[in-house]
């Protein structure tokens, strides 16, 4: 028997399929030819992220070598918690001494001349501050200094001191007292003094007259004269020496430089201090 023709008799001559038969066989086809596995995207996920990897490789070793470890040496915590790096303290280095200055008898006769020169030139400043040196006698070799480093040294405590008075007067000035009219005529002005840890009031009173002025349409001072000083409050003694008067601002202004004498627990003090009058378009003066 041939098996062959027996199975060719056996199939019909043409196979008739619904539309909903061939639409099965076709999903089927179709889902036999997708691949289980998206191998291709897979593999260029993985060499995107080796390729990234090496590229930030020299980043963080550098960023390992700039970065030391902390230790308890170098780190303080503070109040909130955070850490502060602290730089070792440097080295502190002791300076070398001077040698004292090698001079002869004459030569620090000469010097100590010229420092008495130069005191004498400072305290015609008169800035209050009192100025002087040893006798000659008790000076000790580590005194002597040249001429030129010793007025630098008085230059400095010069500074030093009109600095500290600036600011103390600014701040006194900030709420000024009233300028006062006294039944005289007068007018009272009250200022500040200075002195090594000393602030003192003091009231400045002079007669001033006043003028109208045409060419500038309004009154300019013409006179000052009698000008006095007084402490606002007795703790000390002041004994006023001089005084000098300049007009400026066009008429608008005198300026008046005071000199004198402060005495307090002993101690003795020269002075001299500017304090200007102004006085208004109507004649007030302030």
């Amino acid at each position: 028997m041939n098996i062959k023709h027996e199975l060719e008799r056996s199939l019909p001559a043409s196979i008739k399929l619904s539309e909903k038969e061939k639409a099965n066989i076709r999903t089927k086809i179709q889902k036999s030819h997708q691949p289980k596995y998206h191998v291709k995207p897979l593999i260029v996920s993985i060499v995107a992220a080796i390729l990234i990897g090496i590229s930030l490789l020299p980043i963080i070793q550098s960023v390992e070598k700039v970065s030391p470890p902390l230790n308890d040496t170098s780190m303080s915590i503070t109040d909130e918690g955070q850490q502060q790096i602290i730089e070792p303290p440097a080295q502190s280095v002791e300076e070398t001494p001077k040698e004292p200055l090698s001079l002869t008898d004459e030569e620090k006769r000469q010097y100590y001349e010229q420092y008495l020169e130069i005191i004498d030139r400072a305290m015609q400043k008169k800035t209050g501050l009192s100025f002087g040196v040893v006798p000659i006698e008790e000076y000790k070799d580590e005194y002597w200094i040249t001429p030129q480093q010793f007025e630098n040294d008085v230059h400095s405590w010069l500074e030093e001191h009109l600095a500290t008075e600036r600011e103390k007067i600014d701040n006194m000035l900030i709420t000024p007292e009233p300028v006062i009219t006294n039944a005289d005529g007068s007018t009272t002005k009250t200022t500040y003094i200075y002195f090594p840890d000393i602030l003192k009031t003091i009231e400045v009173t002079g007669h001033f007259e006043t003028q109208y002025n045409e060419i500038y349409d309004r009154q300019l001072f013409i006179k000052a004269d009698n000008i006095s000083t007084k402490l606002a409050y007795p703790r000390g003694t002041w004994e006023q020496t001089s005084y000098r008067v300049s007009l400026i601002d066009g008429g608008r202004t005198f300026s008046i430089r005071i000199e004198g004498n402060f005495d307090y627990n002993g101690l003795h003090f020269e002075k001299a201090f500017t304090i200007e009058f102004n006085c208004d378009v109507n004649g007030k003066i302030y």
